[in-house]
Parts: structure tokens; sequence; C-alpha cells
């Protein structure tokens, strides 16, 4: 397994967003949502998933996955930091 770069979630949403964006330029309908950290079970997974959009005509949601691939071997999410104590 590579070192990842770590990232908080909202940080991987605008590079995923940014590219979303480049490659479907046509479509201002879908969106890409916030990534979430998940358990993994393999080491070579990504941490993090996000939520698909419903089909559309230009193919976004396939453009996701691809995203998620592409990404999910360069990054992963940082932990969420501990609460504060008052």
């Amino acid at each position: 397994m590579k070192n990842k770069t770590l990232l908080a979630a909202a940080d991987l949403y605008v590079l995923l967003q940014r590219e979303l964006r480049r490659r479907q330029a046509n479509c201002t309908s879908c969106f890409m949502q916030l990534p979430f950290r998940v358990d993994r079970n393999e080491p070579d997974v990504p941490n993090w998933e996000v939520v698909s959009p419903p089909p559309c005509d230009s193919g976004c949601s396939g453009v996701i996955e691809e995203l998620v691939f592409e990404f999910g071997q360069l990054y992963d999410l940082k932990a969420d930091p501990e609460p504060r104590a008052h």
C-alpha cells in the first residue's frame, strides 16, 4: 500500500467537485456529495465514499465512480477531531 495524502472531507470535496465540473461541464443538475468516512476491510481501498446522484442523460454517475476510484488511490480522509472538553 502506498502512502495516501490525508485530507479533510471539505478539501477532498472541493477537489472532486472541481474535477466533476471539468469532465462534465455540460451537466448543470448533478453535483458531488461531501465524502464521508467508512471503515475499510482492505488496506488499498479508500476510507471514504460518496453518494452518487440519480442517473442523468450526461452519465455523471459513471464519471463520479471513476473519480472515486482515481482519487481513492491518492487520498484518505483525516479522522474527525475529538470534541473539545468545556
